[in-house]
């Protein structure tokens, strides 16, 4: 379908028709599942009787009776499974903690391989839960009712939160996002000169890719914003369509079942994960996230997705060749499972293909914090909730939708105003099999499986953004990661060998960092690189790129990164007259609490320890 009608007679079709009338939950604690032990919430125990209460401190002993549950779990999970599986044995109080499943998981999956095998928690199948597989217990059915005995948030909301229904919670939301997609299609991209011309604030755009161009992507802001390709053509939203291969769940376990992925912190072949994602009661599911495999090594030969997005044709972390750090995924998870809030590393963008199931995604701009998440002033350090329900139950959702809903309509970026769209906030949408997400660098981004769902997804950078890579590795070193540095050392030396540096200061920089003799036998990932181990990577990625006829990208990278620093210094100027001013007039009895020039001097000390 070609869009041929204005932009504005859409508007008045989205608000009568297409659009849910909230995309807020209002029926999150309406259905409070029982613990199928009996456990309760903590909340319940002021109302428990005299006899309850008497019946607790029997089952738990005197002194387990008054420590906290923290402390409980704790000295639990210091028990290997033998002692743990013995111990829940001794009453129905201690029953409860000690099949607590969680317990079981971190059991087996704090260990690497050889220590599960020396422990004897090893298992190649899986019966239902962590404790029933490392035990070997199948078809175990047999439960100990401890109602009235145990009141335990610990216990409880994990349990609670692996009961959502998200495709319950989001129905109406879903139906939205169907609505967009096959109601109002996928517009012309000629259509939308900047993203504010997609009408529908606070939704993720969705893009003809048949219309869509390079150009298109840099001229029209589309660089910095997320966006949906796909096609109108329907036979493109079927199963005949040959756009994205078919690397299903039953492709992939036909082929590969004994194949090993990797699943966060551990190795599984395929088929084990497939029967785990099929049945657990993980509050936050294990999520295979495979790069490496020999499967990986198979679907891509050359190391990189044959017909990627127009927008991903042109990547210049492809300089690195063998030093690159990982870029192409493999990505299965079973319905529950996701992603909490997170950038994607090195400043790189990405896109992200639903090969099967759906996926809801939460998107915010780089300089907007996601709501319950506490971010460190450099953003080295990212803390949430546990899990994605208890963001999702604690009200966090609501407020990232109230933050798109107030957004203000006249948004503007440098010299351009956008008008209506509200882009630059909180946006939602739904990828379903078959649509391509773009992932612009710096934007938090946070993913719920609506379904079990295959993706494929890959990291890149395009010449338009070499200014916030190369920015992102002159200013923030200690946060570069996935590099090798046995890979990376290789590499420059065959470089320098090579003759082709062009700076001398540049060149010095490289080679203090080849005679570096702690590095010498260095074969892991990096990881976060910090003080004097922290790899050239920028002076490198320059270097590299000049010789390949690079010479104008570079030149405008660099400049942006100069004017990004000189804005900075700017900003911090402004700040320091601002405290100064107040600290003044603090003297003469008025302040507006500005005054932390002590406090930040301490921090600058510590700073400055972790360094050295």
């Amino acid at each position: 379908m070609t869009i041929t009608e204005p932009p504005y007679k859409r508007i008045k079709v989205a608000k009568e028709s297409l659009l849910v009338p909230s995309r807020k939950i209002s029926s999150l604690h309406q259905n409070v599942p029982k613990h199928p032990l009996g456990i309760r919430p903590l909340g319940n125990k002021i109302l428990a009787s005299d006899e309850d209460l008497k019946r607790t401190v029997q089952s738990a002993g005197s002194l387990f009776n008054k420590l906290p549950d923290e402390i409980i779990l704790n000295i639990m999970s210091m028990l290997d499974k033998d002692d743990l599986f013995n111990i829940s044995h001794v009453s129905k109080f201690w029953y409860g903690y000690a099949t607590f499943d969680e317990l079981w998981r971190k059991m087996y999956t704090n260990k690497n391989n050889e220590e599960r095998l020396k422990s004897g928690i090893e298992f190649t199948k899986w019966n239902g839960s962590w404790r029933s597989s490392i035990l070997k217990f199948e078809n175990l059915k047999f439960e100990i009712n401890c109602k009235g005995l145990i009141y335990s948030d610990i216990l409880f909301i994990p349990y609670s939160n692996s009961c959502i229904n998200y495709k319950e919670l989001f129905k109406d939301l879903i139906k939205e996002q169907e609505n967009l997609r096959d109601i109002d299609g996928y517009w012309d991209s000629n259509l939308l000169s900047n993203p504010s011309k997609f009408p529908y604030r606070g939704r993720i755009a969705r893009i003809d890719e048949n219309t869509f161009t390079y150009d298109h992507f840099v001229n029209n802001h589309w660089t910095n914003h997320p966006f949906i390709l796909g096609s109108n053509n329907t036979n493109n939203n079927n199963n005949g369509n040959k756009r994205w291969p078919e690397w299903d769940t039953k492709y992939l376990l036909e082929r590969f079942p004994n194949v090993k992925f990797r699943q966060e912190s551990v190795l599984w072949e395929l088929s084990l994960y497939e029967s785990y994602a099929k049945k657990n009661d993980d509050e936050s599911p294990l999520y295979l996230f495979d790069c490496r495999s020999n499967a990986m090594k198979e679907l891509l030969p050359t190391g990189y997705f044959p017909n990627p997005p127009i927008f991903a044709n042109e990547d210049l972390f492809k300089i690195f060749e063998e030093c690159r750090p990982d870029h192409s995924w493999m990505i299965v998870g079973p319905s529950r499972s996701g992603s909490t809030f997170h950038k994607d590393p090195n400043s790189t963008d990405a896109w992200n293909t639903i090969l099967e199931g759906s996926k809801l995604w939460i998107m915010l701009p780089p300089e907007m914090k996601p709501p319950g998440v506490f971010v460190s002033n450099d953003e080295s350090e990212v803390m949430s909730p546990d899990g994605l329900a208890e963001w999702v139950k604690s009200g966090f959702w609501n407020d990232s939708i109230q933050l798109s809903d107030e957004a203000n309509l006249d948004n503007k970026i440098g010299d351009n105003i956008f008008g209506s769209g509200g882009f630059r906030t909180c946006v939602v949408g739904i990828t379903f099999k078959n649509e391509c997400m773009y992932v612009p660098s710096g934007w938090w981004h946070s993913v719920i499986n609506l379904d079990d769902s295959v993706a494929f997804t890959s990291n890149f950078v395009p010449p338009c953004k070499i200014g916030n890579v190369l920015n992102f590795m002159k200013n923030k070193p200690n946060q570069i990661s996935g590099f090798r540095h046995d890979l990376f050392q290789k590499k420059l030396k065959e470089f320098i060998e090579s003759n082709k540096i062009n700076d001398l200061n540049r060149e010095k920089i490289l080679k203090q960092y080849l005679e570096m003799e702690e590095l010498g036998k260095v074969d892991e990932d990096v990881g976060e690189l910090k003080g004097s181990s922290c790899m050239p990577v920028y002076e490198a990625f320059i270097e590299f790129l000049l010789p390949n006829g690079m010479k104008d990208i570079v030149e405008n990278g660099i400049k942006e990164v100069e004017q990004k620093e000189k804005n900075n210094i700017e900003k911090s100027q402004i700040w320091e007259n601002l405290t100064k001013s107040t600290k003044e007039d603090a003297t003469k009895g008025f302040s507006f609490g500005f005054n932390f020039e002590e406090e930040e001097e301490d921090n600058d000390d510590d700073c400055n320890d972790e360094k050295e």
